[in-house]
């Protein structure tokens, strides 16, 4: 049941998104630009004057810069005094103006790292007179005057270079950072080794950062690609520099204090990989404490099998002054993605006191782009590299959706709800979208379940289980518009909650305008008195927001979401059972009852149809909430089992319907088992009864087999022999020397009980006579007919088994076929004397209990002679016949005189008819007249013989 419970906690929403993504709020540029001018190139928040401040380096050449009023969504051009007309036509090269913005408490500093201007040196012996690249930057002061910054004395480009050319150039502007003390750090990583400089806030002129004096500190090139400020080592300000190629190759990061290096960041992990910019990004967070803890990425990291991954690298505050140690390293999840491009501290968006962290891979998802928020919280734990989750993934729109997130910055709470907005910029597609955020509360979701101890005697039922829900708020939005909803599950064969209003469970709603720092609700369940509580009772609570305002389409400032660090679900279990301990000891003697005769533990198998067992517990000890027996019978089957029990294969498994108290008696009532089936090779039946006193527990409390022998009575089988054409066959002559005859002996097998037979072994046995042929032993069963095997050993001997002799329903017969062949010697012998042929069975059904029977046929010579009885008798039978024919003649009056007179008067009529025909007939040579015809009809008399007919 917990299962249950878990998995639908699993499918409880619990993702967290900080930043609407709702209805977008996209900048461009309020004029056309040209192909590659990079709108957005740079971004940063005047908080000053609460704008946006975008960049477009390539824009005509030089670079534009962009105030960006945000309820409006305009943007209009910055006007700085930097032109083309010096330069010579051969230049063509952009200025990069505005290639990194970076706003400070009150101004904004913006650069052009490739300005270039006609220089002439004064303090050059040779008089160098030349164009050289000079980073120029620009200061946009609260009042809007755009005031150019002052650039490194002469004197200071001298130190460690070896070249009049690299000492006059530079390309100040790449990497801007605006430290506590207002002190700005620019990066220049274009020209000789590298060069950063700092304006401190008092002083006009920047300074250098000194290197050490040993020259093979100094990295190759790129010193200055990313700068950051904060407390990295102590409590004391230094500046964080990064090399992407260092000496060597390999990136790095060094640590500066007061223009004072320090030391190199120990990068402990991939100190072999070469080519991944590690160093190329920057990021101060808080997020271990107090002090700073540093980000560095590496957006071209890859591994053997990918490219351009991208990684980031977290190291935390050292407790002393030793390099920052590292935690954790996050690797991007799609080639070429370059994970780590830019980083950004958000703040804390969750009340949790450390800052959340905004990491871009800005050519993620075919150069489209994503933006990943992670918690703080997370970043500095436990989680590793595997488990480690976003808060929330950004994904660009398709009208943006091209170098998404290849920079960032954060609004200082714009709209004033508690936490910072977000700035991402699109540069290839010249756009940069505002994302608002939502601030967070903590919800800490609590259930308390009552004391229910002692409630066996009260017979109490009715519970309540307190719900709590407890609320940090943040400090603004000063007022929220939110609802939870929170669900009670109770998962328990007996416990249950008392209202059930949904699917999962009970579900109460609760407003939280009021801002109320707790809510309560008491939930009624039941624990019914005969309730098994042998198992734990399971409960969850979870909560969730309703109306998600990350589903709104426009932003409403008023709106929070959950923290990650909300406890929304709780499952919980508690123990019901009214026992001293946690588990209860139960007590039981168990006391088994069998209808078998015990006396001699024998049973006569088919004595009875049916027989039963039952078994009975009495508990003396705790409460038994779980007891079961399980009943497993070997031997026979179950016919018949009570409601208690349930079949488990080849056993019982029974258990009361309620808990077994104190001093309380449980029956199994009656299990029938089925004795008709059993046969004489059924020798006994176990009956194994197991008693557990928690029917979950793998080992039984207590164990019993029971054995019954059994014993099979063959005092119903009964052979019957006889011969198909009888005891004595007389043969002829012809039979014996030309004929032959043919003979069979048939025993007939019953069963009239009382037990079912199967394989009984019948032998059979036949007398050797030398006019005897072809015999054969065959067993005929209800439908099959078998051979029987003969004896290898004794060729008289034949084996026959009766697979099944049923009690009044089988009848088995042995048949043995055999013929008296054609033999002269056979003849001699039976003129002598009769002749016997014979044959024997016999079967033992168990041991000392033999039973034998035979058939005898006699077989007698007799010759063809009729006896002079049976002439006598055919002729008294002859005599008889004709006698009773010549009376059957008399009575229908055959020969007598009446019969004769009508027989010639009939011949006489036809003779008349006969000549009148003919007398009628005419004729060419006579002819008569009809009166000399009459005369000759009327002359002839019956008693004429003869008629004669005149001719003419």
């Amino acid at each position: 049941m917990k299962l249950f419970i878990c998995l639908c906690l699993a499918a409880w929403p619990s993702a967290l998104a900080i930043y609407f993504t709702g209805e977008k709020e996209i900048f461009q540029s309020p004029h056309t630009l040209r192909m590659d001018s990079y709108f957005g190139y740079s971004i940063t928040y005047d908080q000053e004057n609460r704008k946006l401040v975008v960049s477009a380096p390539r824009e005509n050449n030089i670079g534009v810069v962009y105030d960006c009023d945000i309820p409006s969504r305009t943007c209009s051009n910055l006007t700085v005094n930097i032109d083309r007309k010096a330069l010579p036509t051969q230049y063509t090269h952009d200025y990069w103006f505005g290639a990194t913005v970076k706003s400070g408490p009150n101004f904004v500093l913006m650069c052009a790292p490739r300005y270039t201007q006609h220089y002439y040196s004064k303090s050059s012996t040779d008089g160098f007179n030349k164009y050289v690249t000079f980073g120029r930057c620009f200061s946009h002061e609260k009042n809007g005057v755009m005031i150019e910054k002052r650039v490194i004395n002469e004197e200071e480009r001298d130190i460690n270079s070896g070249s009049q050319m690299e000492t006059r150039m530079d390309s100040f502007g790449w990497s801007i950072d605006v430290a506590s003390d207002d002190s700005v750090l620019v990066g220049g990583p274009g020209m000789f080794h590298g060069r950063v400089m700092i304006y401190k806030s008092r002083e006009t002129v920047p300074t250098f950062i000194k290197y050490k004096n040993n020259k093979d500190t100094l990295p190759e090139f790129d010193f200055g690609y990313a700068v950051a400020s904060g407390r990295f080592l102590d409590k004391k300000l230094s500046y964080a520099i990064g090399s992407p190629y260092g000496t060597s190759g390999f990136g790095e990061v060094a640590f500066y204090h007061d223009l004072k290096f320090i030391r190199k960041l120990v990068k402990v992990v991939d100190t072999d990989v070469i080519g991944s910019m590690f160093g190329a990004v920057l990021c101060a967070a808080k997020m271990s404490g107090k002090n700073h803890d540093l980000l560095v990425g590496a957006p071209t990291y890859a591994t053997v099998d990918t490219y351009d991954l991208g990684a980031v690298y977290v190291y935390l505050t050292p407790k002393s002054k030793k390099s920052p140690t590292f935690k954790r390293r996050i690797v991007g999840e799609s080639a070429g993605g370059q994970f780590g491009s830019a980083i950004a501290n958000v703040g804390d968006l969750n009340g949790d006191h450390k800052d959340e962290i905004a990491i871009s891979a800005p050519f993620e998802n075919d150069a489209r782009g994503v933006v990943y928020l992670y918690s703080g919280h997370d970043l500095v734990g436990d989680k590793t590299e595997v488990t480690l989750k976003w808060m929330q993934k950004i994904e660009p729109e398709p009208s943006y959706a091209q170098s998404f997130g290849l920079s960032l910055t954060p609004l200082l709470d714009y709209d004033q709800n508690g936490c910072n907005e977000l700035a991402i910029g699109s540069p290839y597609k010249d756009r940069v979208v505002l994302l608002r955020c939502m601030a967070a509360i903590t919800v800490h979701t609590s259930a308390v379940f009552p004391n229910v101890k002692g409630r066996g005697a009260a017979r109490v039922s009715n519970y309540d289980l307190k719900v709590c829900l407890t609320i940090t708020y943040p400090t603004l939005p000063i007022n929220i518009t939110a609802r939870l909803s929170t669900t009670v599950m109770m998962t328990h064969s007996s416990a249950k909650l008392v209202t059930v209003n949904g699917p999962d469970g009970f579900t109460f709603d609760k407003s939280l305008n009021e801002k109320n720092g707790e809510y309560c609700e008491n939930i009624p369940f039941t624990l019914p008195p005969d309730g098994k509580y042998d198992t734990e009772i399971s409960y969850a609570v979870k909560t969730k927001l309703l109306e998600d305002p990350m589903q709104l389409k426009k932003f409403e400032s008023s709106r929070v979401i959950l923290s990650d660090r909300s406890v929304l679900q709780v499952v919980q279990t508690a123990w019901a059972a009214e026992c001293a301990g946690k588990i209860c000891v139960p007590n039981f003697s168990m006391t088994p009852s069998m209808s078998f005769d015990n006396k001699n533990k024998e049973y006569i198998i088919g004595s009875t149809k049916t027989e039963h067992i039952s078994l009975s517990m009495v508990n003396t000890g705790e409460v038994a909430y779980d007891p079961c027996l399980r009943v497993e019978i070997l031997g026979t089957r179950v016919l018949k089992y009570p409601p208690a029990c349930q079949a488990n294969g080849t056993s019982l498994l029974c258990m009361p319907p309620t808990p077994v108290r104190s001093g309380d008696k449980w029956d199994t009532d009656l299990i029938y088992l089925d004795m008709q089936q059993l046969n004489n090779l059924d020798d006994k039946v176990t009956i194994n009864v197991s008693r557990y006193n928690y029917c979950k527990d793998v080992k039984p409390t207590e164990h019993h087999p029971y054995t019954i022998n059994m014993k099979p009575d063959p005092t119903g089988i009964v052979a019957k022999g006889e011969n198909d054409i009888g005891a004595i066959v007389n043969v002829t002559r012809e039979d014996v020397t030309e004929k032959g005859k043919k003979i069979t002996h048939v025993y007939t097998f019953s069963n009239s009980g009382p037990t079912n037979w199967v394989k009984l072994e019948v032998k059979v046995k036949l007398e050797k006579h030398e006019y005897v042929d072809d015999v054969s032993v065959h067993l005929s069963e209800a439908y099959n007919t078998m051979n029987c095997e003969n004896d290898p050993k004794d060729k008289s001997l034949y084996i026959c088994v009766i697979e099944s002799l049923k009690v009044q329903k089988d009848e088995v017969k042995i048949l043995i076929p055999m013929s008296i062949k054609p033999n002269k010697d056979l003849e001699a012998i039976l003129e002598e004397k009769n002749v016997t042929i014979s044959s024997s069975i016999s079967f033992e059904p168990v041991p000392g209990y033999l039973r034998n029977t035979s058939i005898s046929t006699l077989v007698t010579l007799q010759d063809a002679k009729v006896p002079l009885m049976i002439i006598i008798i055919a002729l008294v039978v002859g005599l008889l016949i004709v006698l009773i024919i010549a009376y059957v003649l008399y009575r229908v009056g055959f020969l007598q005189r009446k019969k004769k007179q009508e027989l010639e008067k009939l011949r006489r009529s036809v003779k008349r008819q006969t000549i009148l025909r003919r007398s009628t007939m005419p004729t060419q040579r006579n002819s008569q007249s009809s009166e000399q015809r009459r005369q000759i009809l009327e002359g002839i008399n019956d008693t004429d013989e003869d008629i004669v007919i005149t001719k003419k």
